[in-house]
C-alpha cells in the first residue's frame, strides 16, 4: 500500500487564508496625513494670483446671482 501525500490548500483554503488576515489600516492612529504636496506654496500662490488677475481683467460671463450679490 503506497502512501499518497495529499496536496494542501486549494482555492477554498487560499480564500479562507486571505479572508482571515486582518486588513492593515492605510493610516494608523497617531500618524499624520496630508504629507503629499504636488505643488509648493510658491506655486499655489502663483496660481491663485493668476486666477485673480483673470477674474479682474476678463471677468465672468453670465455670473450667478450669488456672485453679483457678493460684491
Amino acid at each position: 500500500m503506497s502512501a499518497h501525500k495529499r496536496r494542501s490548500g486549494g482555492s477554498k483554503a487560499r480564500r479562507a487564508i486571505r479572508q482571515s488576515k486582518a486588513k492593515k489600516a492605510v493610516v494608523r492612529p497617531g500618524l499624520e496625513t496630508g504629507n503629499y504636496k504636488p505643488l509648493s506654496e510658491h506655486d499655489i500662490k502663483k496660481i491663485h494670483h493668476t486666477a485673480l488677475e483673470v477674474l479682474e481683467n476678463i471677468g465672468i460671463s453670465d455670473p450667478i446671482p450669488e456672485i453679483l450679490n457678493h460684491t
